[in-house]
C-alpha cells in the first residue's frame, strides 16, 4: 500500500475534526459548577459566627 493511499485511508476514517454536539455536557457541568458554589456559600453562611445579644447594646 502506497503511502498517500495510506494517508488518505486514515484521513478519511478520524473524520473532519470538529465535535458534533456536546452541549449537554457544557450545561451539565455549568450546573454542577454553580451547584457546587450554591452549596459553599449556604455552608459558610450557615457556620457564620453569630453576634452576642451582650454586644448589640
Amino acid at each position: 500500500m502506497s503511502t498517500a493511499l495510506y494517508l488518505s485511508t486514515l484521513l478519511a476514517q478520524v473524520g473532519s475534526g470538529r465535535l458534533q454536539g456536546g452541549w449537554e455536557y457544557i450545561w451539565a457541568s455549568y450546573a454542577i459548577a454553580w451547584g457546587s458554589l450554591s452549596l459553599y456559600a449556604l455552608s459558610l453562611w450557615i457556620r457564620r459566627p453569630k453576634a452576642d445579644a451582650a454586644s448589640k447594646e
